[in-house]
């Protein structure tokens, strides 16, 4: 039976003899933060997201990030005016701001370049650091484009969005990952340590098997 979010809910408070209300409540963190585990230590697995982004305003040179976005891979800018497309070549915010001075706010062109920003509005609250993330692009922008941006991002996974390419394609290492999560938070060191091995020993596999997959991709083969 394939994994879902209900059935990884159920299977925690099985694997960790625990159905009380302060542990059940705790499972959807408990299970977001295991994704996040996965996410850290390998991000090549298929965190890969398509974000497309159109009907942008002339003059505009922001664009609001996917609340869970956590990196960029790439932003591809499509001009249907000439029906051409074109990469935006990634910088600092320090260059953008030197190549596109605040004095040129009033100007346009095609733009360039890009960067990952973010504006803390209020210092003295740092949530509205992590609801402010956007990219920047430079010039600013002289016609409406289309912009095709690949980003790693977390998958959502809860009781709307029962699956997502972890729980089918590697179910165990999810499992092992929110165990862990889970063990951390019931403070068992036993467990904690058996889960880890799993977790290491399941995505050590998964990449050896990715490996000799790439490897086998670029054998040249005899034709007989």
């Amino acid at each position: 039976m394939a994994m879902t979010y209900t059935s990884l809910i159920n299977d925690l408070q099985l694997y960790m003899l625990r159905t009380d209300q302060p542990f059940v409540a705790k499972l959807p963190d408990l299970i977001q933060q295991g994704i996040i585990r996965v996410y850290n230590r390998a991000k090549d697995l298929g965190f890969e997201i398509r974000y497309e982004h159109t009907n942008n305003v002339v003059g505009s040179s922001t664009v609001t990030k996917p609340a869970n976005w956590r990196e960029t891979v790439s932003v591809l800018m499509f001009d249907v005016a000439t029906q051409t497309a074109t990469y935006l070549i990634p910088r600092s915010r320090e260059f953008l701001l030197t190549y596109w001075p605040v004095g040129y706010q009033n100007k346009t062109g095609r733009p360039k370049y890009y960067c990952d920003s973010v504006l803390n509005s209020n210092n003295s609250d740092l949530a509205n650091t992590y609801n402010r993330f956007y990219w920047t692009f430079i010039p600013n922008l002289d016609q409406s484009y289309t912009f095709d941006i690949i980003y790693l991002g977390i998958p959502l996974f809860n009781n709307e969005n029962q699956t997502n390419f972890l729980t089918h394609r590697y179910p165990d290492l999810l499992l092992y990952s929110c165990l862990i999560e889970a063990s951390l938070f019931l403070d068992n060191p036993s467990k904690l340590a058996e889960y880890k091995n799993l977790f290491n020993e399941e995505l050590d596999t998964i990449n050896k098997i990715n490996k000799d997959r790439s490897a086998d991709r670029t054998v040249i083969r005899d034709n007989n």
